[in-house]
This record gives structure tokens, sequence and C-alpha cells, in this order.
């Protein structure tokens, strides 16, 4: 009779992973199907003006990188399969209320309330993955679960564009509904109920306001630009009331016990390092993402189903190559992954910038997508898993939450400067403008990967002893 080994993965942890990967796939399709949206409910409401249409966009990730620090301490506390649990149902009322809408203003209400869920989803999500799992493979783990993730924000744009060829915008939220009851039911069944129990203060709900106030400011003054312009009082105020209230939050957070971002985790060398490459990810990747799209419907004139299948190699990269980066990890760590992906990226970025003009040509369009699948599917499983997967399993919650919060900070902010050159500079200006922002990120992308310090899994366990 044998035993298992001690680093084995057994069946039942498996499955665990795999359904909570199914689950990340909810928060992750809803960051980038509305590249697809977005123009759809700009013909579908025309009066609408630019400034309040981006926050149909950017509602969801301000909100909720604001609240996933909070919402993995509430995870922590209250149990984490029943705040993921609530995290679904709360994501699906928001879905139905998108769906519903008669007006933006409900369509953003709607979204708001999906950015809180999400917030919370994530983080018990990931924890409930990774709490079972051995330590050498955390990697592997976490790549399989972030390959659901990767692919549904990497597919949004092919889904969305299916969905709404066949049904109208409306579909694209409507298709939250079978996910979220799949979710729902088999968590039920596989996923274990942990908590934390412990008497430390709860995370500061003043620092997460003040978050969520002045990442809204700068992203206002960003996206309302074309129409203010850059030299107008309410751009500079917004810009001046957003750098006040994010120095008071750093102020705060440094002094404060449980600060909603604990800036003290930046002391680990590695984390500091990968969640900046997070962060750049977030506003890079994000961004450019949105004007493949815009550029494809608006510059070439594809269907939305052409357009769609233009962007899917992005997608089937990301899904192959994040299960194979965790194992990769495990044995080498993050470092030769993080490099690789910022090098593909910055190829796939100057490719863009010299090969693909205004004059639609597959042949120039392919290669440059092929190579930022390359680097979607080795990228985001690094800078994602490397800052978590080391972690002691209480702070999986709180670890993910602060890497999701500043990747969707980036996100966000991408996505208004995204929106900002497309507004200011039609569509193959944006197209070009964005790829430069893309080209300067993937190259410090790289420049980060060179600045890790270790070579394996288990440095930051290394580090704190």
């Amino acid at each position: 009779m044998t035993t298992a080994e001690p680093d084995q993965i057994s069946r039942r942890v498996w499955l665990v992973v795999i359904i909570a990967g199914i689950a990340t796939t909810l928060p992750s399709i809803n960051l980038s199907i509305m590249y697809v949206v977005y123009p759809e409910i700009q013909r579908a409401f025309p009066k609408v003006g630019q400034g309040p249409l981006s926050w149909v966009l950017n509602s969801y990730t301000v909100v909720s990188s604001a609240t996933l620090v909070l919402g993995g301490v509430i995870a922590d506390r209250t149990g984490r399969k029943r705040a993921q649990r609530i995290g679904v149902l709360v994501f699906l009322l928001g879905s139905v209320l998108c769906a519903t809408a008669n007006g933006v203003g409900l369509i953003i209400v709607g979204r708001t309330l999906m950015g809180l869920a999400s917030a919370v989803m994530i983080t018990a999500t990931i924890a409930i993955a990774l709490r079972d799992v051995p330590p050498s493979r955390r990697a592997t783990a976490f790549g399989v679960t972030s390959s659901f993730g990767g692919v549904g924000a990497a597919a949004g744009p092919a889904i969305g564009s299916a969905i709404i060829s066949a049904g109208g915008w409306r579909w694209a939220f409507w298709i939250n509904v079978p996910i979220a009851l799949l979710v729902l039911v088999t968590g039920q069944i596989v996923f274990r109920e942990s908590r934390e129990e412990t008497d430390e203060p709860f995370p500061d709900p003043v620092g997460a306001g003040l978050l969520l106030v002045g990442v809204s400011l700068g992203i206002l003054a960003l996206v309302q630009s074309p129409t203010w312009h850059w030299l107008d009082a309410r751009t500079w105020s917004c810009l001046a009331l957003a750098a006040i209230v994010l120095s008071a939050l750093v102020t705060r957070s440094l002094h404060h016990p449980r600060p909603v971002v604990d800036f003290r985790l930046f002391r680990h060398r590695n984390f500091a390092l990968l969640t900046t490459g997070a962060f750049v990810l977030g506003v890079s990747w994000f961004g450019a993402y949105f004007v493949l799209v815009q550029f494809l419907r608006n510059q070439w004139h594809y269907g939305l189903l052409e357009a769609g299948l233009l962007v899917s190699p992005i997608p089937f990269g990301a899904g192959v190559l994040a299960p194979l980066c965790g194992r990769v990890a495990d044995r080498i760590g993050y470092r030769v992954l993080v490099m690789s992906g910022g090098a593909a990226f910055t190829l796939a970025s100057a490719w863009m910038l010299l090969m693909v003009t205004d004059e639609p040509s597959i042949a120039r369009w392919m290669p440059g997508v092929i190579l930022m699948a390359i680097g979607t599917g080795i990228s985001f499983p690094a800078v994602q898993g490397g800052p978590v997967v080391d972690m002691a399993p209480d702070q999986y919650a709180v670890a993910m939450g602060f890497n999701q919060t500043v990747q969707r900070i980036g996100s966000a902010i991408g996505n208004a400067i995204a929106i900002v050159f497309v507004a200011s500079a039609g569509y193959i200006g944006g197209f070009d403008r964005m790829f430069s922002v893309m080209l300067v990120g993937s190259m410090m992308l790289f420049a980060l990967g060179v600045s890790l310090r270790y070579r394996t899994v288990g440095g930051y366990a290394a580090a704190r002893a």
C-alpha cells in the first residue's frame, strides 16, 4: 500500500481549484467584455456624453479596486465560502439590473454592484482555492485558477461580439446568469467553509473612501479632458483634489494599524516589483485591448463577429500558456516569466506601431496579436501569482486583494487614457498613442523582471526568515 506524497495535490483539491477558476471568469469577463458593449450602449443612448458614458466602464473597476482589501478581510472573518456565495448573488443582481436597464444611470448602478461583489468574490475564491494546496505546488494551482480568469478577460471581447451579434448588447449581461448559477451550485457542493479567528481591528473604512474618491477624481479629469481641455480650471481642480485625497490616503495608511492599502508589504522587494508590474500591465494591457477592438470596429469597419475573431488568439494563448507557466514557476520562480512576458509585449507593441496602418491587412495584424497572446499567457499569472503563492494561508486574501487593487486602478487609468486618445486623435491616432504607452510599459515590465531577487518559489519565506 502506498501513501500520497506530501506535495501531491489530491483530486478533491484539484476540483476546488477548477471550480474556483470558473468562478474567477465572472469578474474577469466583465472587465473586458465592455470593450465591445461600450460602443453599442453608446449607439443605444446617443444623447449621453462621452464623460458620463465612460463610467459604464470605470464604475466597475474603480469601485472594485477601492473595496478589494476590505472584501478580503470580510471573507476571512465571516467565512470564505459564505462571502463568495454572497458575492456571486450580488454580482448576479447587478447583471440583471444592467440587462434590464432603460438608461445609462441604471447600467452604472448595476456595474457598481458588480464591482462591489467582485471585490469579495475574487479574494474569497483565491483563498479557497489555495488553502489546501502544498506550498511547493501553489504556483501550479494558481496558474490553473488564473488561466480561467486570464482567458475570461482576454475572451471578453470575442464572447461579447458573438453574443451581441446574435441578440443585442443586453445579452452581454444575461450571459453572467448561467455562469453564476453554475458557480453557486458547484461551490455549495465542493467548497469548504474556512475563516480566520482574530481580534485585530477591521481595515480602515475611511481609507477605502479616500481611495475611491481620489481615483474617481483622477479618472474624471482624464475622461473629461477632451471636452474641458487640459488648461480648464475644472480639469486642474479634479487633478489637484485627486492628489490631495490620495496623499491623505498614503499618510493615513502609513500610520493606521490596519490600512486599506498596506504599503508595508512593499518592504518585501519582490512583492513590490511584481505588484508594480501588475499596475503597469493594468494600464498598458487594458488600454491597448480597448483600442484594439475600437480600431477594428471603427477604423477598419469590421463587424462585431469579425472583430471578435481577430482578437481571439489572445484568450487562446492565455488559456494554453497560463497553466504551463504555473508549473514553470514552481520550478524556477517568476523572474524568467516576467522577463519573457515583457519581451513578448515589447515586440507586440513595436509590431503594431510599425506594421498596422489605416488599411485593413490580416497578414499585418495577426503577428502582433499572437505576440500579445504569448505575453498575456506568461505575464498575468506571474504578476498575480508571485505576490500571493508564498504567503501564509491567512494572508492569501489580503495579498490578493492588494495586488488586484493595484491592477484594477491601473486598468481604470488605462481605459481612461484610451478613451482620451481615441476622442482627441481618432482611431488610428489613438491606436498609435496607446501602443506607444504599451511599448514603454512592456520595457518597464522586462526591467522589473530583471530586478527580481530570487529564481525559485519560496523567496518570500526565505526573505522573512
